[in-house]
């Protein structure tokens, strides 16, 4: 089966990309082979690599001629069947990622891109003599293990344990950064690829590897967190907002450190023409290298932005221990009490005894972790919310470099209330090339035309604030998720205020991350 595969991805390669070679064909199928190895559903894997095998036939050849096989898989984004559809789909996504990721961390079309190079570096995953017995065990170091460890290192004694590694001091590429700091490789996603759950696992968690935009949250918001958990004023409290400060202190949080790069220039100029509001967006970040890289989200070795490693567990407040590339299996519960973990590290299990345990593993973790320990509340893996993103590019005649600056310098709140304190934000995006060729497939222009255009490129998304959610399915990893009527129709907004302003900033194309793609060429009408 798997030689058929090979051979159906070989066909479908060489007609998406005829320019491409051999090697570059060889060095893409490596990647795809590694996805369908390494991609958490595994149903979802297996019906595709059904399809490719039956496709491997000659018999296909009397229906779908080699020359038509982009057109055929076009034609499946349009189809009123939702299987078919996503079937198209998936097929331009994948196709993005195996040009623009590689096992050796080079995309085959770099040498087609003006963007940097970084070689594959290293990681030093650390080996542990655990202890037998702590007082609090802390499961997790991102934004709230981090911060908890922190606070309670000063009474007690504690450990942190996460099964991610500690950063690497290098600037790495996107495939390095995506398989060694990210959930899955950076290949998650919910049940029929509906969201791609890009998720951190790093020390420090996500805050390690996120795009650095920090907002306080909205007063609007705190009021209804009150209201939803019938409390008196206690989010919306000036003990509450006292400690929002005190944490926006310590990340250092402000604007000192951004600002608009050539990315988002031709945004900023859409909305100002579109009449929608902007503002440069507070980051924690303490020093001007994230103003100039544009890899911050791959594991940055200047470690300049004020992470939860950094500023809770790495200063000399904290007096406890971390124990890295250390899984947590479960906790074990004696008489409604956590008695003992049982965490893996270098392939052994072991039992630690535990006083308590503060568990912050994350969305996407915790409640596989509690499911896995024996809790039953029907609540447990359920209420995801994901803010679904979708994104819109556009190409000008001037050079953008997608990828470069920082990360996010500005965006727009207008929206953000639109309807029932629910709405979405307009953001700048920073647009690497395993961004930007899966997720904007070509399938109207040539495709070396096409891939040597990509520094003319620049994106931006839509944030919506979700009121749809997702579940967990049998204890994890997978998840599904559906997007309401109504989510769907503040994405929709969203989408149409980035294409009008693109457009009036002078954009040359238009395409829009949707089901199906579209894309627009001003030259055409």
């Amino acid at each position: 089966m798997d030689k058929r595969v090979s051979k159906s991805f070989r066909s479908i390669f060489k007609n998406f990309y005829p320019n491409l070679n051999e090697n570059d064909a060889d060095k893409a199928l490596d990647y795809f082979l590694f996805t369908l190895e390494k991609f958490p559903d595994k149903s979802n894997i297996l019906q595709l690599k059904l399809f490719l095998f039956i496709f491997s036939f000659s018999f296909r050849k009397l229906i779908i001629k080699d020359k038509n096989i982009k057109s055929f898989f076009s034609l499946l984004q349009r189809s009123n069947i939702l299987i078919l559809r996503k079937l198209g789909v998936y097929m331009f996504v994948l196709m993005g990622h195996c040009i623009s990721r590689s096992l050796d961390g080079e995309g085959v079309i770099y040498n087609k891109l003006n963007y940097p190079k970084h070689n594959n570096a290293t990681v030093d995953k650390k080996l542990h003599s655990l202890p037998e017995k702590v007082e609090v065990a802390v499961i997790g170091s991102g934004a709230g293990g981090g911060i908890a460890a922190h606070t309670l290192s000063k009474k007690y004694d504690v450990a942190v344990f996460d099964k991610a590694s500690y950063l690497n001091e290098e600037t790495n590429n996107e495939t390095f950064g995506y398989h060694n700091f990210f959930e899955h490789y950076g290949l998650s996603a919910t049940r029929g690829f509906g969201i791609q759950l890009l998720t951190g696992k790093s020390i420090g968690g996500g805050t390690s590897i996120n795009w650095q935009t920090s907002l306080e949250t909205p007063t609007e918001v705190l009021n209804e967190w009150d209201e939803l958990t019938k409390q008196q004023n206690y989010f919306n409290s000036d003990s509450f907002r006292e400690s929002i400060e005190y944490v926006i202190d310590n990340l250092g949080v402000s604007t000192e450190f951004n600002n608009i790069p050539l990315k988002e220039e031709k945004l900023a100029e859409g909305f100002d023409k579109n009449n929608i509001g902007y503002r440069v967006i507070p980051k924690n970040n303490s020093s001007n290298h994230g103003m100039e890289c544009g890899f911050c989200a791959f594991g940055c070795g200047y470690e300049s932005r004020n992470s939860s490693y950094k500023v809770w567990l790495e200063n000399d407040d904290f007096n406890g221990d971390i124990y890295s590339d250390t899984g947590i299996q479960k906790i074990v519960i004696d008489n409604n009490k956590a008695t003992h973990i049982e965490v893996e590290n270098n392939g052994e299990t072991s039992r630690i005894e535990v006083e308590k345990v503060i568990l912050a593993g994350g969305s996407l973790n915790t409640p596989s972790i509690l499911l896995n320990s024996g809790y039953k509340n029907p609540q447990l893996g359920k209420n995801l919310k994901t803010h679904p993103v979708s994104g819109v590019a556009a190409k000008f005649n001037e050079e953008q470099k997608p990828w470069y600056g920082s990360m996010q310098g500005m965006h727009s709140e207008d929206f953000l209330f639109k309807t029932n304190n629910y709405g979405y934000l307009l953001q700048g995006l920073p647009m690497h090339p395993s961004i930007f060729f899966p997720y904007f497939p070509n399938f109207v222009s040539t495709a070396d035309n096409f891939i040597e255009s990509y520094n003319h490129w620049s994106g931006a998304i839509v944030l919506t604030s979700d009121t749809s959610s997702g579940s967990l399915i049998n204890n994890g990893p997978l998840w599904k998720y559906k997007l309401n009527d109504f989510d769907n129709n503040h994405l929709l907004d969203g989408l149409t205020q980035l294409v009008r302003s693109y457009y009036l900033a002078g954009a040359e194309e238009i395409m829009v991350s949707a089901s199906p793609t579209m894309h627009w060429k001003r030259n055409e009408n």
